[in-house]
């Protein structure tokens, strides 16, 4: 329990003018100071590891009162740390894989932007990549002093869908590092997906109430507005820049866009499998992987999961499991199957429903799955440098699930 917290302010210019004089004349302000009340005796009882929502109009005291319970928990303040000029991925403290997440978490996951110093971001990202910063850099708790983050402006000057994912992720840190978190908005669109345990309304002239939640785990928000449906080679190239290789695509089966509402946030590209993979051909007993039976057997019963994309912005709350999983049984085959260099740093077909099998050695000398040669040059290139995770799906309880419905 915080000591009690009562807020005045006195209302009366620092400087007296005749302009001061005139304006108090024409409104009626009395001549001696007024006191204006923020809260009064305020009792807030705010747990280790807590998430705390101070929302309310712009003047109604909650920037005031987040500084004063700030003040009294030692907490970092978002905006005044000082950030390193490095590359995002150097600038984190950690393992490459937790930078990886945390900087998922702020919707930074782009692989250009992870070479960015902070300086080089727009307001927007610097402001996302300072709350990834906080929950990495914040000091250990203790039990005199449990570690507390305060953000005031929470996710105010960002676009409404990446405010709900900030906020989201916000979640998901508090609980993983134990960092509790002071957040003040005038925006209370973010309140399901912060899932705030404390919920302090201010309404101005001291009017303040304090509401104690019960915290749930629940998906996303957004999520209800997410819908599929079947796309086309033609969809490609607006997914191709979030993407680490090449641009080309090669015998396409089948691809599945997400979509958010209107706006097409992901996509999943089906293709005919290599004919022969030493991984596949041990997980599946095959003696003779290129014999004409084995080859016509593989194209009705395999796919490959050529490409995987979701817009950065999405990344990390939960999505993109969801939606690979979602897309692959949706195809008519019994297997699918998969590459992806991102397997070493992200769990995503595991959480998808994948067996992890093993990985690719590198070898220098060949691609993905044949000779030089048989892919786009730029993927050819980027793969002789690759030893990517490769992945199964088993689809064959596919007529077990409900019809379709993209």
């Amino acid at each position: 329990m915080l000591t009690p917290i009562t807020l005045r302010y006195t209302l009366t210019p620092r400087r007296h003018s005749l302009a001061t004089a005139v304006v108090a004349d024409q409104f009626g302000l009395p001549e001696h100071a007024v006191e204006y009340t923020v809260c009064e005796n305020l009792q807030l009882d705010i747990q280790p590891a807590d998430v705390v929502l101070f929302v309310g109009p712009s003047g109604s005291g909650k920037t005031s009162l987040l500084r004063a319970v700030a003040e009294q928990l030692h907490a970092l303040d978002v905006a005044s740390q000082l950030l390193p000029e490095l590359p995002l991925i150097d600038a984190l403290p950690g393992a490459i894989d937790e930078r990886l997440a945390i900087l998922a978490a702020c919707g930074l996951s782009e692989a250009r932007l992870l070479l960015r110093t902070p300086q080089e971001l727009s307001e927007g990202e610097r402001y996302r990549f300072r709350l990834g910063w906080g929950f990495a850099t914040a000091p250990a708790a203790t039990p005199e002093r449990p570690p507390f983050l305060a953000a005031d402006e929470f996710t105010a000057t960002l676009d409404r869908t990446v405010a709900k994912c900030v906020a989201f992720n916000a979640r998901k840190w508090v609980a993983r590092t134990g960092v509790g978190l002071l957040a003040a908005t005038t925006h209370d669109d973010i309140l399901d997906d912060l899932a705030p345990d404390v919920v302090v309304r201010c309404r101005g002239d001291g009017d303040v109430s304090v509401e104690r939640r019960r915290r749930q785990r629940r998906s996303i928000s957004l999520a209800r507005e997410l819908w599929l449906s079947e796309g086309s080679l033609r969809d490609w190239p607006y997914f191709a820049r979030w993407h680490y290789r090449g641009q080309r695509l090669a015998f396409v089966k089948r691809v599945v866009m997400l979509w958010h509402g209107d706006e097409p946030v992901g996509i999943c590209v089906f293709a005919t499998p290599a004919a022969s993979l030493s991984l596949r051909s041990w997980f599946f007993g095959l003696k003779s992987p290129r014999s004409p039976l084995a080859l016509a057997a593989l194209n009705e019963q395999l796919w490959w999961l050529q490409r995987v994309v979701l817009h950065p912005i999405y990344r990390g709350v939960g999505i993109a499991a969801a939606f690979v999983r979602r897309a692959c049984e949706l195809c008519p085959v019994d297997w699918i199957e998969t590459l992806s260099a991102m397997g070493h740093s992200n769990p995503v077909f595991e959480r998808a429903g994948f067996v992890r099998v093993g990985v690719i050695p590198r070898t220098g000398q060949c691609g993905q799955f044949g000779p030089r040669g048989t892919m786009a040059s730029a993927t050819t290139v980027k793969s002789d440098f690759s030893n990517p995770v490769y992945y199964l799906f088993d689809n064959r309880r596919r007529a077990d699930r409900p019809a379709a419905n993209p």
